[in-house]
């Protein structure tokens, strides 16, 4: 059995050489990603290079969720929470100690008196960093409280960035290998059920000789396993290649440290053959299963004509996914928050791509039928192309499967993004609906009193960025602005839906209806919740107001007074915004302020349209997927029009020309691109609307001409390549096609 198998894949390599290409593709992606989510990131100890221990507050936020092993969960501060300056002197007592020092001045560094941002400890020769270390921790009664580094983890003491960079670079890495295993499987499980198909009369011989169903089934999976291993060996480089530009890019972005180096580990090569055997037997073993359960006869009658429609079991199956769709659809848009219709908008998109991959014969088949006035404009070669499509509607379906499901992919993906762009966009040209607004520095407390001093001036607010930290459900960022007090709404337009903005005073937190939502924080007006200030100070508020236009302002407000001396940066405001007084007014007040600058609202909101256009993060994840779907598109449609070529001699035989077999397979490649793409566009189509009203509240994504249009170019000229260029070569090698 092993030795005709192996002779077979020696005469017939196309349809297994497929696989390998897209084991390859899956293996280097995952490798890339581990290689990113593992990476070096270490940070340099800087001005603490000298220090052998390093004491510094917590500088991890450390809350307990729940309840389970998963209930205690970390997150790292962006600033210090500051040590009394007397600590240095405590310290010093401790035998092994040289000299302490309190240290202050690092980027996110306290600004209170009385206190340092850390202790520098030098220990006497022959004291290692390790047992000093611990001494200092019993002399603290234990480290609850304190951050005790040493070595490299003086870095991440030195730069508090650093740590909350590695958080994003590498659960970004981590979070991108699901996806690219599940969109692998369907990737995989339409290039080896094609290259099963195609192989059926070799398989039908072995049942006709004697081969057991197992037999079958176990020689399909065994040459999988070996295709996922020579796609892992394949796919390793350039997966440790991509994995290096990726930490760079990341780094580049302010994703991860900047001195950070990829994972380059030999047991990248294992994880990769490991990950494509296990993606390439498991996407195999519906076409294995159907391949051994066929029964000798059936077997040699499709060799010689090809099964039109598929199994029965098959077309059930998809009718029971498409029927799911509907149900997930139905439930995902009866969800009352729009952080539940955001958890479901990734099954529901799966869901109707696996109903399209099940149903994808029907569909051609059904396209086909309304095709048929083609037939009168097309001539023979169109008539020649529908009646092959008529004729064999699964063959025809494992090309447009592919191109239905590298549509639904892209563009969900793309324009869910463009979508949520165009909503922030749109927010940050109207939020802010003060006349004039002033930004630079030394804008504080005390120069909002100024601004509100000018005569004509109704309201003046200042407004910096914050992040804070809260259970939503997890312990994640959230990101905000703090506020000053006075009337923000006599400046600011969010879309209060209950509760007021009047006065945001300190005990008081307002909320985005996006991150009160039953899914998130599940709070209301009147609620009580705790967040934590970038100190990791906790700050326990009642909700005062809900909103819904937070994509440009953010998912949180809070008093600007209750986060001073939190954020490890002076209390100043990023913008005082003002409604009423004079442009002359104001350009006086700024004249006497070095760094100030006056604008107006139009001018403000459109340098605020700009800032929120940095979507590295989303385009990453976008060419992941792209590239995926390409791969998937080009090697299918290759390995299937290679194939042809039996049919291609016979066209020769019977006096066709190259010109007018050219024209046929030009007709297969438009129905192809045609019925895929609109078979794709309705599979996304749903998860699409799905993101954009949970993100947006609005039931119409945008979706802009030029991109739309940009993508059907992109799939019409990946699928008129995958199919032309295969035929040129062919047709080349075929004396019997005439000239013409």
């Amino acid at each position: 059995m092993r030795g005709w198998m192996l002779a077979g894949v020696r005469r017939s390599p196309g349809p297994l050489i497929g696989t390998v290409v897209a084991s390859a593709a899956a293996a280097a992606l995952t490798v890339a990603a581990l290689s990113v989510a593992l990476g070096d990131t270490s940070a340099p100890a800087g001005r603490l290079a000298g220090a052998s221990v390093v004491v510094a507050g917590d500088t991890t936020l450390h809350v307990t969720v729940g309840h389970g092993d998963d209930a205690r969960q970390s997150l790292p501060l962006p600033a210090y929470r500051g040590v009394p300056a007397g600590l240095a002197g405590q310290l010093a007592r401790v035998p092994g100690v040289a000299a302490t020092a309190g240290e202050s001045g690092f980027p996110g560094g306290v600004v209170r008196p009385g206190d340092v941002d850390l202790v520098a400890v030098t220990a006497k020769p022959g004291v290692s960093p390790g047992v000093l270390a611990g001494r200092i921790r019993a002399a603290l009664h234990g480290d609850r409280g304190y951050t005790i580094a040493t070595g490299p983890a003086r870095g991440d003491v030195a730069d508090l960035n650093a740590a909350v960079e590695r958080s994003d670079g590498q659960v970004l890495g981590a979070a991108l290998i699901p996806p690219i295993v599940t969109i692998s499987l369907f990737v995989l499980a339409a290039t080896t059920g094609l290259a099963v198909s195609l192989r059926r009369r070799r398989f039908a011989l072995l049942r006709t000789v004697g081969a057991t169903r197992g037999q079958v089934r176990r020689a399909i999976l065994a040459e999988l396993a070996v295709c996922g291993i020579a796609g892992g060996a394949l796919g390793w480089l350039p997966g440790v290649a991509l994995g290096g530009l990726g930490v760079r890019a990341l780094a580049a972005h302010q994703m991860l440290p900047a001195d950070s180096a990829a994972w380059r580990s030999p047991w990248l090569l294992l994880v990769a053959c490991g990950v494509s055997v296990i993606v390439a037997v498991l996407s195999g073993q519906i076409a294995a299963r159907r391949a051994g359960r066929t029964s000798p006869a059936q077997a040699l009658r499709e060799t010689v004509a090809e099964r039109k429609w598929p199994s029965p079991v098959r077309i059930l199956l998809g009718l029971g996914a498409a029927g799911g769709a509907g149900t997930l659809m139905a439930f995902t848009f009866g969800q009352k928050s729009a952080a539940g219709q955001l958890a479901l908008a990734f099954p529901l998109l799966l869901t109707c791509m696996v109903a399209v991959a099940l149903l994808g014969p029907v569909l051609v088949a059904f396209a086909a039928w309304l095709a048929r006035p083609a037939r009168a404009v097309g001539g023979p070669s169109a008539r020649l192309a529908l009646a092959a499509i008529s004729a064999q509607p699964r063959r025809t379906a494992s090309a447009v499967i592919p191109v239905a499901l590298a549509v639904a992919m892209v563009g969900a993906v793309y324009f869910a993004d463009a979508s949520i762009a165009h909503a922030t966009a749109a927010q940050a040209g109207s939020t802010v609906t003060a006349d004039r607004v002033i930004s630079g520095s030394g804008l504080n407390a005390g120069a909002v009193r100024q601004v509100r001093a000018l005569p004509g001036v109704r309201a003046a607010a200042g407004v910096t960025p914050v992040s804070v930290a809260a259970t939503d459900p997890d312990l994640e960022p959230v990101y905000g602005e703090a506020v000053s007090d006075g009337p923000l709404g006599r400046v600011l337009d969010l879309g209060v839906t209950s509760g007021s903005l009047d006065a945001l005073r300190p005990g008081q937190i307002a909320v985005s209806a996006l991150e009160a939502g039953s899914g998130a924080m599940g709070v209301h007006v009147g609620s009580r919740v705790t967040v934590y200030l970038p100190d990791g100070t906790p700050y326990r508020a009642t909700v005062s107001a809900l909103y819904t236009r937070s994509l440009a302002s953010g998912d949180v407000l809070i008093p600007a007074a209750a986060v001073a001396g939190h954020t490890g940066t002076a209390p100043d405001f990023g913008q005082i915004l003002v409604s009423g007084g004079s442009a002359g007014g104001l350009a006086g007040l700024a004249a006497g302020h070095p760094g100030w600058h006056v604008a107006s609202r139009n001018v403000a909101n459109a340098a605020a349209t700009q800032a929120g256009q940095d979507g590295f993060a989303n385009n990453l994840i976008l060419g992941l997927v792209a590239t995926l779907a390409a791969v998937a598109l080009v090697n299918t449609l290759v390995v299937a029009t290679v194939e042809r070529r039996r049919a291609l001699r016979l066209l020769g035989r019977v006096g066709a020309s190259r010109g007018q077999v050219a024209a046929a397979f030009g007709w297969h490649a438009l129905f192809v691109t045609v019925t895929g793409v609109v078979a794709g566009a309705a599979a996304g189509a749903v998860t699409l609307v799905a993101v954009t009203k949970a993100a947006t509240g609005s039931w119409v994504p945008f979706i802009g001409l030029a991109p739309a249009a940009g993508l059907v170019i992109a799939v019409a000229a990946l699928v008129a390549g995958a199919v032309m260029i295969p035929f040129w070569l062919m047709s080349r090698r075929e004396p019997a096609l005439a000239a013409g």
